[in-house]
């Protein structure tokens, strides 16, 4: 029992088995074209994650329009944010893969409001 109980301590202490977080905040935009915009400014950016991680999205309403944020291959789906300043967050465990992320309302996938997980093996 004495040899379990540090067996399982040592994982826990290096980390093993253990998911690694990321998290992302995507704000909206509606300038020339409906967008989610990383901290980088990139619009729609592609989001790396590795398989297993626990990943957090946090949606932040920048523009006035309200907006949701789908992974429907994952079965991810925020909350809606309405107003500026309003803003929700979705989380789950990645999976190996490559998903579109996209806002669910009228037109606003047709009108460029789409990015991509990519779920790469660690």
């Amino acid at each position: 029992m004495k040899v379990s109980a540090f067996v399982f301590l040592s994982l826990i202490f290096l980390g093993l088995g253990t998911a690694h977080g990321k998290t992302f905040t995507l704000k909206t935009e509606m300038s020339g074209e409906f967008a989610f915009v990383g901290p980088d400014g990139t619009k729609n950016p592609s989001l790396e994650v590795h398989e297993g991680d626990q990943v957090e999205l946090i949606i932040e309403n920048q523009d006035g329009t309200p907006h949701i944020l789908t992974i429907p291959e994952m079965d991810v789906k925020s909350t809606r944010v309405d107003t500026v300043g309003e803003r929700t967050i979705v989380k789950f465990i990645a999976k190996k893969g490559e998903y579109p992320y996209y806002c669910p309302l009228p037109g606003h996938r047709r009108l460029g409001m789409e990015g991509k997980i990519i779920c790469r093996h660690k």
